[in-house]
């Protein structure tokens, strides 16, 4: 059933790989004889036999070292004269008139071996076979890039440096990477915060090669035993033993980047460092969801019984089988819907039929376990675990010694979910009516009073958000507004107070209330739901500690909250707490400014502990890039007709001396749609697609047209990758300023005036968004192409043209479309034109 790749084995443990990157990881030793599921990598197929031996003399080569330490012991006449150093070992050699004999002295623990006599003195051509007899000997020490140390050893920093240098020099180039300075000097800024025990921000521009960059040293760090002693001290009460076997948390936004990590970086990775004998054990990694991504088996078995598609129900039921994927990111055919029903709910049932089978459950024990080097997750996990470890509850994660967050311009955005509050205006309607359908209390008179308490809260409820949408500014703004400022006044108060008060009375009659024809699991599930409507109304009582607003939908309204000291408590939670945490993007600076980020992390509070480095991109943009500027633009006010048909027919004029092979970026779906009605109507002679909210498929579509024109918002100005020539010529249409929203207009009243806001925050902000706009242009070293703004703020007379620029990559300038024409017809070969 298994395709066997053992390669080699770590505590009794054999590996083995099945579909699908699922591991199951067998004891040997016959101790434990249940499976262990992983999703484990770094298992590579085993060497054949030359290329094995090839890799075994090529590691020798690199061992053998001429240069002699000058701290060998005095007393070693009698053992002679060294002559080279191996494996942690001198080899000595001493001439007895009679014969030659070469005694290996390990260097660190002075235990000595004789290795061999010979008449002959020792040539070149023997030195290898030579060291080889000190690798194998019982006093070999560790080898010269060797990472791995035992319990109670550490590996030192400048032997940390030594090998992460050699790896970067003269390891990778090997398997056909690229030596690229700024991710070398990346790699030893993130190796010399994890010595430091520092908060880092890294900011990592595209082409860098980020991840390489922080994967080799955290993996050096942990294998080596880096901060083993200092680890204790993060987690109060930890045996030292138990310090061994913390591993490394990588932290990111995007789904994309966290399965690569998974399936591709670290597998090859750990490849590499095994064939380079590096590592002696392979690395192992397991990635981490909420319980949303993972198939529950009762609410599996009790779906698949009413699904009518036959071809839905075949995928279901194979579902059912043994050992069958419970990501739901890995089962094809399922519908969004289908997934939503099948998976595990927010609260397991403890008297759940399926418990002591439940493969979730296995996977979450096992996921825990001691031999896995780096735990992968996103944003908000890690924080729903830094939250666990807060309140004293059972953590998600295993105790770590180091974080990395990538994507962390991101990482803001994940702390306002998580730390907000979002308080729909049908949660308590469907409480309501789930009371009023599926609770079977056991007595008449409770279950009156229970219903007639669930409609008074979804009455008081409707009353809290009809007068919300009252208090609401309702005026009309020139981009679309997601959150809207509104009023939580005395009247507002009062319904969330009643919620309050009501769900919590609620609670405390229905607990102890029993029930009828095993309805126990949906009144666990009710009393989970009004837990969290107490604890949402508890938070949102205390209002003027909050910045609130409201987002308006055709079903739907939210009131919203966030802390107004987000920052504070980051600080309190995460970087106060001393663990080594590295933050890397390509956008976390204002051209080199990280003032914004800092502040609103609450970063600035760590003083001295804060590490900070920008490493530029190592791609030649004055080469392969040209930025366009034209001086004719008026000024951006999408109400103006002028002005749209102005960017309607710029927009026209660059697609086509580019040939199509463009993306039109826009910071307003409206500005958007009305670009695109036109445009539409003049038959433009190359295929347009459109990306709205939430659509992805068009970006597909687009890269297969090969010379469409895309025109998005939103999601294409970050995470997007499109490289070769499908995408070279990038129109960003507008420079990104933030649209204002309450969250902007509480930090205004955190400064003396407006200009020091704008000088800042909102400058800042939109230069980190433009440089996120710019990045999605040249993805790899070959790519070529233009990017075009559209805005006559950045044109040569105006006020944002200096910052903007330095902000942005150095490339050629030109306000003339001859010259954006002239260098697309010299980049691109025939084929690009047909």
């Amino acid at each position: 059933m298994c395709e066997k790749l053992v390669y080699l084995t770590t505590h009794s443990l054999l590996f083995h790989k099945t579909k699908k990157s699922l591991i199951k990881i067998k004891p040997l030793d016959g101790f434990d004889t249940a499976d262990r599921f992983l999703y484990s990598v770094g298992i590579t197929k085993p060497l054949s036999q030359n290329r094995k031996e090839l890799f075994t003399m090529k590691n020798i080569q690199r061992e053998i070292s001429r240069n002699i330490p000058n701290h060998l012991p005095k007393n070693l006449a009698e053992l002679g004269e060294a002559i080279f150093t191996a494996y942690g070992c001198a080899m000595l050699e001493r001439d007895t008139d009679k014969e030659y004999i070469y005694t290996a002295l390990n260097l660190e623990t002075g235990k000595r071996k004789m290795i061999k006599r010979q008449k002959m003195p020792l040539t070149t051509s023997g030195v290898e076979a030579m060291a080889e007899s000190i690798r194998l000997s019982k006093v070999a020490g560790f080898g010269r890039l060797e990472a791995d140390r035992p319990f109670g050893n550490k590996i030192a920093l400048e032997k940390c440096r030594e090998t992460l240098n050699t790896i970067f020099n003269e390891i990778l180039p090997e398997y056909g990477y690229k030596i690229r300075r700024e991710q070398i000097s990346l790699a030893e800024h993130i190796l010399n915060a994890l010595d430091r025990r520092s908060v880092s921000l890294a900011e990592a521009e595209v082409g860098t090669g980020k991840t390489l960059a922080y994967l080799v040293p955290a993996v050096l760090a942990k294998r080596g035993r880096f901060n083993g002693y200092w680890n204790m001290s993060f987690y109060t009460g930890t045996p030292y033993a138990d310090t061994a076997h913390m591993p490394i948390v990588i932290a990111t936004s995007s789904i994309a980047l966290q399965k690569a990590i998974i399936t591709d970086y670290i597998p090859e990775l750990s490849r590499i460092l095994l064939e380079n004998e590096i590592i002696k054990t392979p690395l192992t990694a397991v990635l981490r969801k909420g319980r949303e991504h993972y198939v529950c088996e009762r609410n599996l078995r009790r779906h698949v019984l009413f699904e009518h598609n036959i071809t839905m129900k075949e995928i279901l039921e194979d579902l059912l089988k043994p050992n069958a994927v419970i990501d739901l990111a890995e089962i094809d055919g399922l519908t969004a819907h289908v997934k939503s029903i099948i998976s595990v709910p927010d609260r397991c049932d403890e008297h759940c039929p399926h418990r002591e089978s439940c493969q979730y459950l296995k996977f979450r024990e096992y996921a825990q376990f001691a031999e896995i080097d780096i735990q992968v997750c996103n944003h908000n996990y890690l924080l729903a675990d830094i939250f666990r470890r807060r309140d004293e509850q059972r953590p998600l994660i295993p105790n770590y010694q180091n974080i990395i967050i990538d994507e962390a311009h991101k990482f803001l955005q994940a702390a306002r979910t998580m730390y907000g509050v979002e308080f729909s205006s049908n949660t308590l309607v469907e409480i309501k009516n789930s009371i009023y359908d599926n609770l079977n209390l056991k007595y008449e008179n409770a279950k009156k009073i229970v219903k007639r308490l669930a409609k008074k809260l979804s009455s008081e409820s409707s009353r809290l958000f009809r007068r919300l949408v009252e208090n609401a500014e309702s005026e009309d703004t020139d981009e679309e507004a997601d959150r809207f400022t509104t009023v939580i006044d005395e009247e507002a108060h009062r319904h969330i107070r009643n919620i309050h008060n009501i769900s919590e009375g609620l609670i405390e009659l229905l607990k102890p209330e029993p029930v009828v024809r095993k309805s126990d699991g949906r009144k666990k599930q009710i009393l989970w739901e009004l837990e969290q409507v107490r604890k949402q109304t508890g938070i949102l009582i205390q209002y003027d500690k909050l910045i609130y607003w409201l987002e308006k939908g055709d079903d739907e309204n939210k009131l919203c909250a966030i802390p107004r000291d987000l920052d504070k408590r980051l600080f309190d939670d995460i970087w106060s707490r001393g663990i080594p945490t590295v933050l890397t993007s390509g956008t976390l600076s204002a051209a080199g400014d990280f003032s914004h980020t800092k502040r609103t992390l609450g970063l600035h509070r760590l003083g001295g502990k804060l590490i900070e480095t920008s490493k530029p991109s190592p791609f030649d943009y004055y080469k392969n890039a040209l930025l366009y500027i034209p001086e004719n633009m008026p000024f951006p006010d999408q109400l103006n007709k002028m002005y749209i048909n102005a960017i309607s027919n710029e927009t026209e004029r660059l697609i086509t001396v580019s040939h199509g092979h463009s993306a039109v970026l826009f910071t307003s779906y409206k500005a958007m749609d009305m670009v695109w009605e036109q445009l539409s109507k003049r038959g433009i002679p190359f295929p347009m697609f459109r990306l709205d909210k939430g659509g992805v498929r068009e970006i597909e579509r687009f890269k297969q047209s090969k010379n469409g024109v895309l025109f998005a918002s939103g999601a294409l100005w970050e995470g997007i990758d499109i490289p070769g020539d499908a995408l070279s010529m990038l129109i960003i249409v507008k420079l990104p300023f933030a649209v204002p929203d309450p969250i902007s207009e509480y930090e205004q009243t955190l400064y003396e005036d407006m200009d020091e806001y704008k000088r800042k925050v909102v400058v800042p902000e939109m230069l980190i968004k433009l440089k996120q706009g710019f990045g999605r242009l040249i993805r790899t070293e070959t790519d070529t192409g233009v990017v075009a703004i559209l805005d006559c703020r950045v044109n040569k007379k105006s006020a944002y043209r200096e910052r903007a620029l330095n902000a942005l990559p150095d490339c050629f300038v030109t306000n003339d479309i001859d010259d954006v024409e002239e260098f697309i017809h010299n980049k691109k070969s025939a084929d690009y034109f047909i």
